[in-house]
């Protein structure tokens, strides 16, 4: 009960924002993906903040939850404490999978590194495909080198759903590390292209340097150099952006707007931080700030 009378607080302080809404005004990132925001309805009679928080803690209806959740989530105090307790609370302990899906999103959006790791154990998730997408996902918006080890493991698994591989492989360009450089290489030899592809990029945004799908040119070329990471360039994580919907101009009173790339939580720009060493521990001055 507490923790309701909690919630219900930061949304009287921070408001919903207006007439346009939560769905209407929010910044919508990849991590919303599929996520049923019922967007347009909402723009014009938007769900009370009261009523979000009545949804996120139904402890009777998962839709209810997940709904609540994302809603929570995609709004401008989604960052509050009191929903980053519950977010972090939710990845460890919910048992549907669709809400702990929306909580591991919500805990990638405004997480920091400390929470890297809950992330990555969704990664080993035997069952829920949704529950391994969103948490690859997550790890691109948070840097902590301690998740390497799974991010590599789960990029290398040929049994894996080819969008989570892919995923990994976009977080992995983060990490100036011999054995990520050795896990991408192995990526350019999967047999699905949208792999192979993934792992360039990153490949390219480690090194600077580009020689395609080719691994023999990249090894090549990798053991030729004394300091492979020296050109490396700064790692945004990805976000979605698409046309406007004629729904979406058709609510003139709003705008939708889209997130932009940026930073993981954690990371420093390549200008002020130094190749870090092939561990899965983060060195001091590599997760703050």
């Amino acid at each position: 009960m507490s923790d309701m009378r909690t919630l219900h607080s930061v949304t009287r302080r921070c408001g919903w924002g207006g007439l346009g809404g939560l769905a209407a005004g929010a910044v919508i990132g990849c991590s919303s993906m599929g996520q049923d925001l019922s967007a347009l309805g909402e723009s014009i009679m938007p769900v009370n903040p009261d009523k979000a928080v009545r949804l996120m803690v139904d402890p009777h209806d998962p839709d209810n939850r997940r709904r609540g959740t994302v809603l929570i989530a995609n709004s401008p105090f989604g960052g509050a404490d009191a929903y980053l307790a519950m977010y972090r609370d939710r990845v460890e302990n919910e048992r549907d999978p669709l809400v702990k899906a929306a909580s591991i999103g919500a805990l990638g959006r405004y997480g920091g590194p400390e929470d890297a790791p809950r992330i990555a154990g969704a990664l080993g998730d035997e069952q829920e495909l949704q529950v391994r997408w969103e948490a690859a996902k997550a790890l691109q918006r948070i840097h902590n080198p301690t998740v390497v080890s799974p991010l590599l493991q789960t990029l290398g698994d040929e049994g894996e759903q080819p969008d989570i591989r892919v995923a990994t492989a976009v977080a992995l360009g983060q990490y100036p590390q011999d054995r990520v450089f050795q896990g991408l290489i192995g990526a350019l030899d999967a047999v699905e292209l949208s792999v192979n592809l993934a792992a360039q990029q990153s490949l390219v945004m480690l090194t600077g340097e580009d020689f395609r799908l080719d691994p023999r040119a990249w090894l090549r070329w990798y053991n030729a150099v004394e300091q492979p990471f020296a050109r490396q360039q700064e790692y945004l994580y990805p976000t979605y952006q698409r046309r406007q919907t004629w729904l979406e101009k058709l609510a003139f009173w709003s705008t939708t707007t889209f997130e932009q790339p940026g930073p993981p939580a954690g990371l420093r720009p390549v200008s002020r931080r130094k190749t870090y060493p092939d561990s899965d521990e983060a060195p001091a001055d590599e997760t703050g700030g």
